[in-house]
């Protein structure tokens, strides 16, 4: 059984610590005070011994900042640059994005600053989108000559996609996307399998997609960016339905509604789309919220030739009368990502008289 003085005990040990806790933080303002006045009079031969302490434990998030630059305006100004590099990488570990401020920063602690690499190297995010498909007639293979069978394809309702976004940035314009992503493709096609006799079907599929993208920023107002895109995308087929009804145009017969057919065995194993988009992203925090619009334009044939007349084709062809053609699948995209970016600081290659990256 718990004491009926536990409780209190444990209260009144919180409360000793918030206030121990709340004690040292003001200490160490006051102490970032002093150094702040001391510096202001050139006298600055004991402002690190005053902050050191502080910064390791006893300073908010932004109080350390502070701290921080101002122990790396000491060493520039006490003509040490070693440590004044160590300073400035804590502080941008503690704050990957922060900037300078021109109206207040002296020139030395901008150069110095300038000579990091400052910008996020890459970017993790997820990515949600649907899709519409737009199959495309490669060769008719109806049972019914080319004019007679008059092949439609066009979109059923919408696929959908969820994945993975990684993105590298290769300088502030240019990028390279990795985008793997589970996606559904669904389409309808209308075909007239004889003078009379019309198959109206519908299909989806199901691939696990890899993209590569490259991007290019073209135009940056504030927070908001605009870029282009242009990439290819490997697809590997998991799984896909085909559901149908035989139309009878003589009204003679009624309307018949095959069963649903697994085309998992009858699509090739693979699709690859060409891609061109343009897209818009964010900033926000220490991420971005991503906008795409994409074409992807199916190169190769979906259709396993090998198998279309073996038996386990046949079942398309006796359920709906009719032999599947040769098509590929081109479609329109629209997705969402959120973006986290990620920052390793280290001197630029030409600035590299202390080289140091932070782990």
């Amino acid at each position: 059984m718990i004491s009926r003085f536990a409780i209190p005990f444990l209260i009144l040990v919180l409360l000793v610590s918030f206030s121990v806790t709340g004690k040292a933080q003001d200490d160490c303002v006051v102490k970032l005070n002093e150094a702040e006045k001391l510096y202001e009079e050139g006298k600055i031969e004991k402002i690190p011994e005053m902050l050191n302490s502080c910064i390791e434990a006893g300073f908010n998030k932004e109080n350390k900042i502070a701290a921080l630059r101002l122990l790396t305006l000491v060493y520039l100004f006490d003509d040490n640059l070693v440590k004044a590099e160590s300073s400035l990488l804590r502080l941008l570990k503690e704050d990957p994005e922060y900037k300078t401020n021109q109206a207040i920063d002296p020139v030395e602690f901008t150069r110095l600053y300038n000579s990091f690499n400052t910008a996020p190297i890459f970017s993790l995010g997820v990515v949600l989108g649907v899709n519409s498909s737009m199959p495309r007639l490669i060769e008719p293979y109806g049972t019914a000559s080319f004019d007679a069978a008059n092949p439609k394809y066009n979109a059923e309702g919408f696929g959908y996609n969820m994945g993975i976004r990684s993105a590298f940035h290769l300088n502030h314009q240019w990028d390279i996307i990795f985008e793997p992503s589970l996606t559904t493709y669904s389409f309808h096609v209308e075909e007239n399998v004889t003078n009379y006799n019309i198959t109206l079907a519908n299909e989806s599929m199901t691939y696990i997609d890899f993209p590569i993208f490259t991007s290019y920023i073209f135009y940056k107002y504030n927070s908001l960016s605009f870029y282009g895109e242009l990439g290819a995308i490997y697809g590997m087929y998991l799984s896909g339905k085909y559901n149908g009804t035989s139309t009878f145009t003589n009204n003679e017969n009624p309307d018949y509604e095959g069963s649903s057919i697994t085309m998992t065995d009858l699509r090739k194993s693979y699709l690859i789309m060409g891609s061109m988009g343009i897209g818009s992203k964010l900033k926000i925090n220490r991420g971005n919220l991503a906008f795409n619009i994409r074409y992807k334009f199916g190169i190769n044939n979906v259709m396993d030739t090998d198998i279309r007349y073996t038996p386990e084709f046949n079942q398309i062809l006796s359920e709906y009368m009719d032999i599947d053609n040769d098509f590929s699948n081109s479609n329109i995209s629209i997705s969402i990502s959120y973006n986290y970016e990620f920052y390793i600081h280290h001197k630029k290659p030409t600035n590299k008289s202390n080289y140091d990256v932070l782990k």
